[in-house]
């Protein structure tokens, strides 16, 4: 057996969860790859105030997912006892990402991309959370949930950590003697 037949044969894989973690992550890297490729991402707001990349970690690797996912649950549950499941894999992601439209970060995405990716990214975060409540309960099956939310955002931290990285280095090492 190889490696990668081990890791899905895991009891943790039940559900295709190592799977949604390792496809999420591959795209939300191709995906803010292109952003930090295809963008300016200088051209945002100029604060006098910049927040330490420790504070933003903290806030998008433990804040951000406790709070988004337990949102997203509640209107998941509102929704199925008003609704049954009828469209409550639409509804409650699609009410996420409109959720993130209202922050003053703007990012030099077209809306309709990054309203698609915040979806997919949601529906995937409820769907796990959905296919584990019954077996592990809804505590252990909200975890996980945060776990691929976390995931995602520090994929996001990690490429753009890379990206900033690669452009230092390239202004350090383009210096000219006397500079």
């Amino acid at each position: 057996m190889s490696f990668i037949q081990s890791i899905r044969a895991l009891p943790l894989n039940r559900h295709g969860f190592i799977d949604v973690l390792v496809g999420i992550n591959l795209i939300q890297a191709i995906h803010i790859t292109l952003i930090a490729v295809l963008c300016n991402l200088d051209g945002g707001p100029d604060d006098e105030e910049t927040k330490s990349l420790v504070s933003i970690a903290v806030f998008m690797m433990l804040v951000a997912p406790l709070i988004e996912n337990f949102i997203m649950i509640v209107a998941a549950a509102i929704h199925e006892k008003l609704f049954n499941r009828r469209l409550l894999f639409v509804v409650a992601p699609l009410f996420m990402a409109l959720l993130h439209f209202t922050t003053p970060d703007d990012l030099p995405v077209p809306i309709f991309i990054r309203l698609i990716a915040l979806f997919f990214f949601f529906y995937f975060f409820l769907k796990q959370y959905d296919l584990h409540k019954l077996e592990m309960g809804k505590g252990k099956a909200y975890l996980l949930s945060c776990i691929l939310h976390s995931s995602v955002n520090a994929t996001v931290i990690l490429v753009l950590s890379a990206f900033d990285f690669y452009i230092a280095a390239e202004t350090i090492f383009s210096a000219q003697p006397g500079e």
